[in-house]
């Protein structure tokens, strides 16, 4: 039979007892970090990733987690990191030693097969809304009879979107989070 006076009440009064001076220890033992100091938050890292199945990766896995979160804070004024702004992609084939930091946006889409291989110095505008000629309001159907007149239908969706595309460009809008 359990000791007078041990219920669960007084087990639960002794865990948080317990959780107090420990967090009263570690308190006292814990020492300030300076998001500046890259060594140390590799370590750390490493010392983290160590204890995970990628244990024997850690001294390559350490700086790239690093830098990923250096990336998207501000180490001036810091005081958390949402990990959700953070991705990681995993590559059908690929291992571990494949894996880089990437700065900025994968775009997984393929490109249209216009035979252009290489862009430099691109502009890329993340849009978050459709570019598509606009719908009307009525039930009304279009009947096409010929080619010529469905050619002139699309021409004029192209010209409408092609004028919104020039419109974005020369007013300069930049989609941030």
């Amino acid at each position: 039979a359990a000791p007078a006076g041990d219920t669960p009440h007084h087990r639960i009064g002794g865990f948080q007892v317990a959780q107090n001076k420990a967090i009263e220890i570690l308190t006292s033992i814990a020492q300030p970090i300076k998001l500046s100091d890259r060594e140390s938050l590799i370590k750390m890292a490493s010392t983290s990733l160590n204890s995970k199945v990628v244990s024997q990766y850690s001294n390559m896995l350490a700086p790239l987690s690093v830098d990923a979160i250096m990336n998207i804070i501000d180490p001036e004024t810091a005081t958390n990191v949402n990990l959700k702004d953070i991705r990681v992609v995993a590559k059908v084939g690929g291992t571990v030693e494949d894996t880089k930091l990437i700065k900025g946006i994968v775009l997984t889409q393929k490109a249209q097969p216009t035979g252009v291989r290489r862009v430099e110095r691109a502009k890329v505008a993340l849009i978050q809304f459709c570019l598509s000629p606009p719908k009307t309001d009525m039930d009304n159907q279009v009947v096409i009879s010929d080619y010529t007149q469905m050619d002139r239908i699309l021409r004029e969706e192209r010209a409408y979107i092609l004028d919104l595309c020039k419109k974005i460009k020369i007013d300069d809008i930049v989609n941030t989070r």
